[in-house]
């Protein structure tokens, strides 16, 4: 029987197999050249770089080659990448052998196209080579090859020696270069393919070669097929076919559809990979397993696809399912993990999250897209840069993923750093300082910080703290500094600065609740002004935007009230009932703000500070004063950079260590102590100026010449140190030199009294009431834990300041019981407590105690007094 078409059938089906068989794929996945397929040549100088691609690595000059053999009929297509970071030239371009008869380009028939040339004009030209000599056949579009060409290139031969080559920059639907048609040398079952990097030494790692694709021309008879669908973010799908496809079909929506209820998509969009299809739904997905159905897709040769279905998964995230959760900003001098940035992230929720859909920024830095890696719920993993991941892998509990930023991944003293998804939305921001630290120690590099509480991660500094790991931090594990527990402190008001007259600051003392802050009900203002609106800043969730309906006035000082529907994100209320007082800043005059304190000797590991006190009725913006020693010169002044305002009544305090001021001193107010720079301060004597600027006016508020002098008599040069020089009277003049004496560490426990009324200031105008010495209101002591005379309170007050004192407790027989103060400067008044505890850290026992005094006046007199007292109770 006559059967044409079955012979026709078994034709196609054998030539079917052949083309498979002549295939000739590589895109280095694997990690090698030297198998699947096999490449030969200058080996040695060529790998597989980081992101899979084949890489020159030659050590010098020169040129470099590789070769892979295989079947090659008349009616081929050469598909690949070529990327070059650099400007190709005449003595650096690539060479891509498309079809030559032996590996051996000095001797070899064939064609190949070639980029590099003299000028900016450089194209893609083709070749064809006979023994060795080349002619060149015809050139593509000018400067496409010019400037680092990173190119998807497509020749197609058939067998009549017709020839198209197609070309574009990666991602770019491909644009005709050239047609020709030559059929000198024929292709077979044995060509090689090759590329050939011709550079100088700065050139000699910058040639990539990637997706090469070398396959038969033949007839088309197969319909495209859906390789994979991917949850671009809640709303937009990629679908990535297996070849090129027809337009109208592929942007038919009614070709498409979710299941779980998403349905048809309202657009889609074909890509110009003329591959990739982009759909818009319009029903958003939520986290879970979905399944697509596609159907009546085309190919180019009119091949229409059948119902095919594929199955993907979308995770939704939400803020804080994933947190950064330990911070390696400075890791220099190590401590013990390897010297090298990174930071933590966990996993919250209860999700398997591919890292891939998020993206890492800074403050100032692009985001970067996380390599691809599921983190389970309750995972850790370690991110650093590329260049450090061997060290730290090595070092580090779990896995390190690298992303390709430099060496430099965090700034030492603060950084903001932001994951957003795909889309930019939010999932988490921290807005880290170095003053997190909670040991001193640990401030100057080679420890972490780390999260206390990951369920709390609204909250900002408050929950961080210095490792407590001997190494330097827990990368890649649960932290040390780890404690469970709920936040049940309620939020406060730290500072309320005016931007403008229609725009308030408001900045909390921890991240806020978005809904309840930016709810303009929640404000008022006295005299009226409604709020127009509330906006929490994107990078400071402890930081709200009022806007105001009509600016403030001048000269008017307004109270802000803030309603207790106001709440931190663990939902505590704003239950405090803090004056706030805000107002336009007003240019001050000579001795509105006085300086009223100064540590300028401190004890060894301490720090300097200055106190200023504001004995106006103005309200001032510290934004616009300086702080200068000597003179005005840019070496001897700094600006306060402070956006606080400083209102009547106050005493602010700024310091090169805050942190260290707030510890060293008890019941400071501790937010009025500021971080800043300041002019060089000598230990022996100097000068030191407040000046105001703006609009290029200036006016100097106080400025105060000290000296060693000026400290209490009975204190020797040794003593001095670590003590503040304290302002007796604030209507006394700054230069007055009996207007300054040695501070008390009677109320602060140390020496000064910053933020605080100054330990020996006096009140020229009042009186002291009496003009005993010392007074005991009640000589009685109960200490017996009932809240009745469960401690005595000694009181003194003293004609004058500089009077030092020591004060002691003894029994009825004479024996030392506690010895409460001994030979301390006092302020000018104060009170003294004792609660019955003996100088060994016991209890006295019931009966008639003595309390004796002893005052030494800055003149060498001495006073001592005596008064008993009873110890009464059964405890």
């Amino acid at each position: 029987m006559n059967r044409p078409w079955l012979f026709a059938v078994a034709a196609l089906f054998f030539y079917t197999v052949q083309s498979i068989d002549a295939q000739i794929t590589d895109n280095f996945s694997d990690g090698n050249f030297d198998q699947n397929p096999t490449w030969t040549g200058d080996a040695g100088n060529f790998k597989i770089s980081a992101a899979g691609e084949l890489q020159l690595n030659a050590m010098a000059a020169g040129q470099s080659a590789l070769w892979v053999n295989g079947n090659m009929p008349d009616s081929t297509i050469w598909e690949f990448d070529v990327r070059l970071t650099f400007d190709p030239s005449g003595s650096n371009l690539v060479r891509i052998f498309l079809q030559l008869d032996q590996s051996d380009p000095a001797l070899a028939n064939g064609y190949f196209i070639e980029m590099g040339e003299s000028g900016s004009a450089d194209a893609i030209r083709f070749f064809r080579q006979d023994a060795g000599v080349k002619t060149q056949l015809a050139t593509g579009q000018a400067g496409l090859a010019a400037s680092s060409p990173n190119l998807h290139i497509r020749a197609r031969r058939d067998a009549e020696g017709d020839w198209i080559l197609e070309a574009a920059p990666a991602g770019n639907a491909l644009q005709t270069q050239f047609t020709l048609n030559d059929l000198t040398w024929p292709g077979g079952n044995s060509r090689f393919f090759g590329v050939q990097c011709v550079y100088t030494i700065s050139n000699a790692t910058k040639f990539y070669f990637d997706n090469i694709n070398i396959r038969p021309d033949v007839p088309d008879v197969q319909p495209p097929v859906l390789v994979s669908v991917n949850a671009d973010n809640a709303t937009q799908l990629t679908l990535l076919f297996d070849e090129d496809l027809e337009t109208s079909a592929a942007t038919n929506t009614a070709n498409y559809n979710i299941s779980n209820g998403a349905g048809q998509p309202v657009a889609a969009v074909l890509g110009a990979d003329l591959r990739t299809v982009t759909l818009t739904l319009s029903t958003a997905l939520n986290s879970g397993l979905y399944t697509i159905q596609v159907a009546g897709i085309q190919d180019l040769a009119g091949n229409e696809s059948t119902e095919q279905t594929l199955e993907f998964s979308f995770v939704r995230l939400s803020e804080f399912d994933v947190i950064i959760n330990e911070i390696m900003a400075n890791p220099n001098p190590p401590a013990g993990l390897p010297q090298a940035e990174w930071l933590e992230l966990y996993n919250r929720s209860a999700l398997n999250i591919d890292l891939s859909k998020l993206r890492l920024s800074d403050a100032t830095g692009s985001p970067v897209e996380l390599p691809a890696y599921t983190l389970p719920p309750g995972g850790f993993v370690t991110i650093a840069s590329t260049l450090n991941v061997g060290v730290l892998q090595s070092a580090v509990a779990g896995d390190v993923l690298g992303i390709p930023v430099g060496v430099s991944l965090l700034n030492n003293d603060e950084d903001l750093l932001t994951l957003t998804d795909v889309s930019g939305n939010v999932i988490e921001r921290v807005f880290y300082n170095s003053i997190w630290h909670t040991d001193a120690g640990k401030r100057n590099g080679g420890y972490s910080l780390e999260r206390i509480n990951p369920d709390l991660p609204c909250l900002g500094g408050e929950n961080w703290q210095s490792t407590p790991s001997q190494i330097g931090g827990t990368p890649g594990r649960q932290n040390d500094a780890f404690a469970a527990g709920a936040d049940e402190v309620a939020p406060r008001l730290f500072n309320a600065y005016p931007e403008s007259p229609t725009e308030i600051l408001l900045t909390f003392t921890e991240g806020m609740d978005r809904a309840s802050v930016e709810n303009t009900a929640n404000y008022q203002l006295e005299p009226p002004i409604p709020v127009l609106g509330a906006v929490q800043q994107s990078d400071y969730r402890a930081q709200v935007r009022l806007t105001l309906a009509v600016p403030m006035e001048r000269f008017v000082f307004y109270t802000l009230h803030i309603n207790s529907d106001v709440s931190d994100c663990s939902d505590n209320a704003y239950l405090f009932t803090d004056t706030v007082i805000v107002g336009i800043a007003e240019a001050p005059e000579a001795n509105d703000i006085v300086i009223n304190e100064i540590l300028f000797n401190p004890a060894t590991g301490g720090a300097r500070y200055v106190e200023f006190y504001n004995r106006s009725e103005k309200i001032f913006d510290w934004s616009e004063f300086f702080i200068a020693s000597n003179s005005e010169t840019a070496t001897d002044q700094e600006q306060i950079v402070h956006q606080r305002l400083f209102l009547p009544g106050q005493y602010h305090v700024f310091s090169t260590n805050a942190p260290l001021i707030r510890d060293s001193f008890a019941n400071i107010i501790q937010k009025n102590v500021m971080q800043n720079l300041l002019p060089s301060l000598d230990d022996l004597a100097d000068s030191i100026k407040l000046y105001w600027v703006r609009d290029g006016q200036s006016v100097t508020a106080d400025d105060f010449y000290y000296y060693r002098g000026l400290h209490n008599a009975l204190l020797s040069s040794s003593e001095q140190e670590g003590v503040a020089l304290e302002r007796i009277r604030l209507d006394e003049p700054t230069q007055n030199r009996s207007n300054w004496t040695s501070a008390s560490p009677v109320i602060t426990g140390a020496y000064g009294t910053p933020t605080l009324p100054n330990s020996q200031s006096r009140n020229t105008t009042t009186p002291p009431e009496s003009t005993d010495l010392i007074s005991i209101p009640v000589a009685r002591l109960s200490p017996d834990g009932d809240n009745r005379e469960d401690f005595l309170e000694i009181f003194y007050q003293v004609p004058r300041e500089g009077y030092a004192a020591s004060l002691t407790i003894f029994d009825a027989d004479g024996n030392l019981v506690r010895q409460l103060v001994r030979q301390t400067l006092i302020g000018v008044e104060g009170v003294v407590r004792w609660d019955g505890e003996t100088e060994n850290g016991g209890k006295t026992r019931p009966g008639i105690h003595l309390v004796y005094v002893e005052m030494f006046s800055p003149d060498g007199d001495v006073q001592r007094l005596k008064k008993a007292i009873a110890v009464v109770g059964k405890y």
